[in-house]
């Protein structure tokens, strides 16, 4: 059985590579809303592209701020565009880690930045996306701000994302200073 349910998790977390690219585009340039002119171009042109494959992720890609339909700021970064990725959430009164590209089910997972672990509690959304309640001043947000990898793992060991952070201390300042 030990050996069984590492494999079961990760077949649970299996998620088609266009249906993440929908949720990126969602997320990226749709801000939230699935009625935006962005989302819309953005899943034709990228997610479907007249049935042709979705463009190879940079690994080099850096973090990217915006805001959500509902006004609140937001920093991220894919992990495998179209797939996974981190994104940090501040503004009307909350202030959250998203992980993009897995169910929400209720899990422990770790952060970890350059080696240094940060073991955090997450539970599903109403979209069933898994959100960490966090301070911008907790530890966690201040490693992604200096830090220059972050993973995101199950505590099975599976990597959900894996990315830079290149531009995160840019990238969550600016969130940080409209919260």
């Amino acid at each position: 059985m030990c050996l069984i349910y590492p494999a079961l998790v990760a077949a649970q977390i299996e998620i088609s590579d266009e249906q993440r690219c929908v949720w990126s585009c969602l997320y990226g340039p749709g801000q939230g809303d699935p009625a935006s002119a962005a989302y819309n171009a953005c899943v034709r042109d990228t997610c479907t592209g007249g049935g042709g494959q979705q463009p190879a992720q940079d690994a080099s890609q850096a973090w990217v701020t915006g805001r959500s339909g509902a006004g609140v700021g937001y920093a991220g970064v894919d992990g495998v565009r179209g797939q996974t990725g981190l994104y940090y959430f501040c503004g009307g009164g909350q202030s959250f880690l998203r992980v993009i590209g897995i169910d929400g089910g209720e899990r422990g997972m770790i952060v970890e930045v350059d080696g240094q672990n940060f073991p955090l509690s997450f539970a599903p959304n109403s979209r069933n996306q898994p959100e960490s309640a966090q301070p911008f001043s907790a530890p966690v947000i201040q490693a992604l701000q200096s830090g220059s990898r972050v993973r995101v793992m199950t505590y099975d060991g599976i990597a959900v994302v894996d990315a830079t952070l290149r531009g995160s201390s840019r990238a969550l300042a600016q969130v940080i200073s409209s919260c």
